[in-house]
C-alpha cells in the first residue's frame, strides 16, 4: 500500500489543471467504498436470517468444541 504521505507528494507535482481530475477520482473512490460498504452490510444482513445455515452452524459448533449458547 503506498504512504499517504507518498501520495501527497505526488499529488503536489502535478500542475494545478490536474487537481480537478483527483479530486473528481476520490469522489469516486468515496461512493465506490459506500457501495461496497452497503453490499457487504446487506450481504451479512443475508447470511444472519437464514435460519437454517446459522443452526447448522451451531450444530457444527457443539460437535467439534462442545455445547455453546446461543446468543
Amino acid at each position: 500500500m503506498t504512504d499517504r504521505a507518498v501520495l501527497i507528494k505526488e499529488i503536489d507535482k502535478l500542475s494545478p489543471k490536474y487537481y480537478g481530475e483527483v479530486y473528481d477520482f476520490v469522489g469516486y473512490l468515496q461512493r465506490k467504498k459506500q457501495i461496497d460498504q452497503e453490499a457487504d452490510t446487506a450481504a451479512y444482513k443475508a447470511m444472519a436470517a437464514d435460519t437454517e445455515r446459522e443452526q447448522e452452524a451451531h450444530e457444527w459448533c457443539n460437535a467439534y468444541f462442545g455445547p455453546v449458547s446461543k446468543l
